[in-house]
């Protein structure tokens, strides 16, 4: 069944916030497929790049509020998902690991990224797709520079 996603002005910006509407809501689509919310790809994704971390560190690598990190890992726990421990260290901190079978559903995912990614620069030359990448990334600088915010470089797609 085709979803609807509200389409936006044809801009620059509105283009690349429609091409992430309509990823966002095909990658919604393979989670239910796999059983999973879809909240849990943005934990997932960072948990397989780097197993282990506190749930602080969860909430500044996906920008999620601490309320819904801690919701969503209580979630994933029980779906065996994830197990979490005290820090040896620090009582006060609590770690994050990704089980077998987070990893088995996260490489799922990340192929179903990779085949979508394909699907969608299929018609798109490599010197289009390189002079894309360069032109994408002028913009999201720009846009860092006039907002002061950076992403989180923590972890990249290259590091799964």
């Amino acid at each position: 069944m085709a979803k609807t996603v509200k389409k936006t002005k044809n801009s620059p910006i509105s283009l690349a916030l429609d091409i992430a509407k309509v990823f966002d809501a095909q990658m919604r689509v393979e989670m239910l497929k796999s059983g999973m919310r879809a909240s849990y790809r943005q934990i997932l994704n960072p948990l397989s790049a780097k197993d282990g971390v506190t749930q602080l560190d969860l909430v500044r690598i996906t920008k999620l509020k601490a309320p819904t990190i801690s919701t969503t890992l209580r979630n994933m726990e029980t779906d065996g998902l994830v197990r979490r421990e005290t820090d040896k260290d620090d009582a006060r901190a609590t770690r994050v690991f990704i089980t077998e079978k987070g990893r088995e559903i996260e490489k799922k995912l990340r192929l179903s990224s990779a085949k979508i990614e394909k699907a969608a620069l299929s018609a798109i030359s490599a010197a289009e797709k390189e002079q894309l990448i360069n032109l994408l990334g002028k913009i999201k600088e720009n846009i860092e520079k006039i907002s002061g915010i950076t992403l989180d470089e923590e972890y990249t797609d290259d590091d799964v």
